[in-house]
């Protein structure tokens, strides 16, 4: 399985980003992994991000081929709202799960983010799309007010959970007093990856991401003293910061130094969340 989570960051002016995170696992039955398993995509050219669970095989190829339709401009058009994407979405996803013969019909889950219109008239939107024998059906997310997880699925969403309290809980001392953040949702998912509680999670966290304005963005992660971008380990090269990079904590880094830009704003720790949640 894995843990797959989606969750938006909230301004002073409401919505103003949403992500969707997963670890890099593929197993098969406990003990048997693969580390370097992509489970989230971004298209290049229009605000839509993915991620999914559960049986690999199908979701990694459709969503593969969707956003190569997006972003050749074969599956949506400009005016196309939240609804209509969703059920294009819906129809050839479930075209080509019933193309596949029955015996290869394993069940898989699909969380769906987006962006209609653009800075101050942009709207974001998320849904989870449930793959199974019985069909593909559609779950439209409701967006929180403050800064918080939206969904999450696979065999980690318990221990996701359990830290996600150590970070937000009520015995929570917030050194900035800041409360629910992107920080504290990414950070609570680092934690619970490090903890090992979910055998079936694990190896580098992989984040995609969309802001009021532009494209998706594939984020690079600071993970371990390394760096990875959907799974795979990067290394030393000059385009390093080509893409935005974050560590655990959700802090903007340089992809060179792996340090924290000079700029970027600290997000400490809260003070009982331990680092490894265990």
């Amino acid at each position: 399985m894995t843990t797959l989570l989606s969750w938006t960051g909230i301004d002073t002016h409401g919505p103003a980003s949403i992500y969707i995170a997963s670890d890099s696992r593929i197993s098969w039955g406990r003990g048997k992994y693969w580390n370097v398993g992509r489970k989230i995509f971004a298209s290049k050219t229009s605000p839509e991000i993915f991620g999914y669970c559960g049986s690999v095989t199908f979701p990694i190829q459709i969503l593969g081929q969707l956003v190569e339709l997006i972003d050749s401009g074969l599956l949506f058009v400009a005016d196309d709202g939240f609804a209509v994407k969703l059920e294009k979405l819906r129809t050839k996803i479930n075209d080509s799960y019933r193309s596949q013969p029955i015996s290869q019909h394993d069940a898989c889950e699909i969380i769906y983010a987006s962006r209609v219109g653009s800075k101050m008239s942009s709207t974001f939107h998320a849904a989870i799309i449930k793959v199974s024998a019985k069909g593909v059906m559609v779950e439209n997310c409701v967006l929180p007010e403050t800064s918080g997880i939206i969904a999450s699925s696979g065999s980690g969403k318990p221990s996701l959970y359990h830290s996600y309290d150590e970070w937000t809980g009520p015995k929570v001392k917030d050194p900035q007093g800041r409360g629910r953040t992107s920080r504290s949702v990414f950070g609570a998912f680092c934690d619970a990856l490090a903890s090992g509680k979910d055998p079936y999670s694990g190896g580098p966290p992989q984040l995609v991401g969309l802001y009021k304005v532009g494209a998706a963005i594939s984020f690079g992660v600071i993970h371990n003293g390394s760096r990875f971008m959907n799974g795979l380990e990067i290394n030393d090269n000059p385009f390093l910061n080509n893409i935005e990079w974050r560590n655990n904590l959700f802090e903007r880094c340089c992809g060179k130094t792996m340090n924290i830009l000079e700029k970027a704003q600290r997000q400490p720790r809260p003070h009982n969340a331990s680092e490894n949640s265990r």
